[in-house]
């Protein structure tokens, strides 16, 4: 495995666990001549978290800053070779990594990790508003998408000089709406819903989607629909009848 282009800039990476993404939106070179870059929900497994550090590396990248879309576990990990940069979530899901610390811990415990590695778990820190800090202003421009929709404050990032919208946990091919949240229990049909048109206006500018599970799209507005029609269909009592079911 190794991370793609699926735009200028915009590398994607994916784990054997889960097909779950990570996403690079690497900066312009620096005088160093390393390029500074946004690593967002690397994943999964210790030795596919030194990989992605070995080929920073190989790309002369630099990680800058980290994002969290969410506070489940496999979308809060880190790799002391990343660096010791800022690492941002939105401020809900900063609450829900503090009142919920126990539950997390244990579940990234259960999976053997390195105590490096551990260490470095869920270390995020709330972001104030709509952007990811940039205060040296090396970072591609972009916008946080906030939202409820599969787990409190998750957020999608747009990139919109690359058209690209990275959407976390949601509009995949792999995996349909997940309204429970794994962490809570706490199901919210209507939040999901709402959760899907506020992505509604960047999935229509979008060239490029990349799902946290699954594979990037350019038929943004296919995956759109699905999600709604799952969805509505849960909320009028029908199964939804989609074959992302029967691949779980």
């Amino acid at each position: 495995m190794t991370f793609r282009a699926v735009a200028p800039d915009v590398l994607v990476r994916t784990s054997r666990r889960d097909v779950t993404t990570s996403v690079l939106a690497v900066g312009p070179r620096r005088a160093t001549g390393r390029r500074p870059a946004l690593l967002v929900d690397p994943a999964w497994d210790d030795d596919e978290l030194e990989g992605m550090a070995d080929e920073l590396v190989a790309r002369q990248v630099r990680v800058a800053a980290g994002l969290s879309t969410h506070a489940h576990h496999d979308h809060l990990l880190w790799h002391p070779r990343f660096g010791a940069v800022p690492r941002w979530a939105s401020s809900r899901a900063t609450e829900v990594v503090r009142s919920h610390r126990d539950v997390l811990d244990a579940v990234v415990r259960s999976e053997g990790r390195q105590e490096a590695v551990l260490e470095l778990f869920a270390a995020v820190a709330a972001l104030a508003d709509d952007r990811v800090p940039d205060p040296d202003g090396e970072l591609p421009r972009s916008e946080l998408v906030v939202h409820d929709a599969h787990a409190p404050g998750h957020v999608a990032l747009w990139l919109p000089d690359a058209r690209v919208l990275v959407a976390g946990d949601m509009l995949s091919d792999v995996e349909p709406p997940l309204p429970a949240d794994e962490i809570s229990g706490d199901t919210d049909l209507v939040g999901y819903r709402e959760g899907l048109e506020r992505l509604a206006p960047y999935v229509a500018r979008a060239d490029v989607v990349v799902p946290g599970h699954g594979t990037p799209t350019r038929h943004a507005g296919t995956r759109l629909d699905a999600d709604r029609r799952y969805v509505d269909a849960l909320l009028a009592g029908r199964d939804p009848d989609d074959p992302r079911d029967a691949a779980r």
